[in-house]
């Protein structure tokens, strides 16, 4: 069962545990275009398995845990190691499921193929996403409404980030918003706004009153 597919990776159900997921990279020719850094990047990860989507991902989950221990999993999926498949070499994640055991849909799905949530209450957990970055520091830039998804707690909307590679990797040829405090800080601040921003225009619902 295909869960997601995105610039670089598949996303699929794990056949052989129906709590895990697995993340494949695709093909050079299944990929979409990209930066010259970014080229460079998938050409090294042919050459060299560390510089890959997966490797990263797990890289950045393990370093996240180490420092933050379950604590990270109040915002980020937990990943637990690469394996070899009949398909080829795959992330193995812990899949996100509602309480049905259903796989939790995306920000994405909820903002563009229905939602039962208001705007009001997603943003509160873009809110909750954005304080928990902050107080820890922790530099996940990649907020957007495909790397996170969303399960019901007590009729209420809770975000989880499927996808924390940007806490490690980012486009930057020099990454200062991730050496220097306050650049990061401006910088979650802004992205989780503009994340605000997409959900309310998606939903139709005005933004607040300052």
């Amino acid at each position: 069962m295909v869960l997601a597919r995105g610039a670089n990776r598949l996303c699929v159900r794990d056949p052989a545990d129906e709590a895990a997921c697995l993340k494949f990279e695709l093909a050079a020719h299944e990929r979409t275009q990209a930066s010259l850094r970014e080229r460079l990047r998938r050409a090294w990860a042919q050459r060299w398995e560390s510089f890959g989507e997966n490797a990263v991902e797990l890289r950045a989950y393990r370093r996240l845990h180490a420092r933050w221990g379950e604590q990270t999993h109040e915002v980020f999926a937990q990943c637990t190691g690469l394996v070899e498949t009949r398909w080829g070499r795959a992330l193995r994640c812990l899949l996100v499921r509602e309480a049905d055991g259903q796989p939790a849909r995306s920000l994405y799905s909820h903002l563009f193929a229905g939602t039962a949530y208001s705007a009001g209450a997603l943003c509160a957990e873009v809110d909750r996403i954005e304080a928990w970055l902050l107080a820890r520091q922790v530099p996940l830039f990649d907020l957007n409404a495909g790397n996170f998804v969303v399960t019901d707690v007590d009729g209420h909307p809770r975000l989880t980030c499927v996808d924390g590679k940007s806490t490690l990797s980012g486009k930057e040829l020099l990454p200062l918003s991730r050496w220097i405090p306050h650049l990061m800080r401006r910088k979650i601040q802004r992205r989780a706004e503009r994340l605000r921003q997409r959900i309310r225009r998606a939903l139709a619902e005005p933004s607040p009153a300052h």
